[in-house]
C-alpha cells in the first residue's frame, strides 16, 4: 500500500475517534524520559495537546521542546500505531481558541475558559512519522508525507 493510501488510512482511524488518547513522552530536567496518557487534539492543521501550565508534562515541554507520542488503532484485525516525534510550540490567540473549538476539548470541565492563564495548548510540529498497520509487523517511515498528514 502506497503512502497516500496510508495517509488516508490513518485519517480515518483518528476521525474515527471522538478524542484520541496518545501516550507522549517528554524529557526530565534529568534528561529522563516520562511518559503519559494526553487527548490528542487533530486538526487540519496539525495536532495538538492541552495541559494545566502547573503539570510537570508542561514544565518538561518549556525545558526540552521535544515529544514523542504514540496513539493505537485497535481493530479485529489486530492493533496498529501512528507514531509521532518533533518539536513543541505553544499556541496562542486566535489558533488556540480555533484548536478547541474545532475539535470541541471539554476546556469547561477544567478550566474557566480558553482565556483562563492556566490553560495551554502546544502544537506538535512533527519530525519523524512511524505507522504501523492494524494486522501487520512492520513500521512504514511516513516522514517524507509529512506535509500531507
Amino acid at each position: 500500500m502506497g503512502g497516500n493510501n496510508m495517509l488516508n488510512e490513518i485519517k480515518l482511524y483518528l476521525a474515527a475517534q471522538d478524542h484520541p488518547t496518545a501516550f507522549l513522552a517528554t524529557i526530565d530536567r534529568l534528561g529522563n524520559p516520562r511518559v503519559r496518557p494526553v487527548t490528542l487534539m487533530v486538526t487540519p492543521q496539525g495536532f495538538y495537546i492541552a495541559t494545566s501550565r502547573k503539570t510537570r508534562k508542561a514544565e518538561e515541554i518549556s525545558h526540552h521542546n521535544v515529544v514523542e507520542w504514540v496513539t493505537l488503532f485497535p481493530t479485529e484485525n489486530g492493533t496498529g500505531y501512528l507514531r509521532l516525534a518533533g518539536k513543541v510550540d505553544e499556541v496562542i490567540g486566535e489558533e488556540k481558541r480555533n484548536t478547541v473549538v474545532e475539535t470541541d476539548y471539554p476546556v469547561s470541565l477544567y478550566w474557566d475558559g480558553v482565556a483562563d492563564p492556566d490553560f495551554v495548548v502546544f502544537k506538535i510540529i512533527p519530525e519523524r512519522v512511524e505507522y504501523i498497520r492494524p494486522g501487520e509487523n512492520d513500521a512504514h517511515d511516513l516522514t517524507e508525507s509529512l506535509g500531507q498528514l
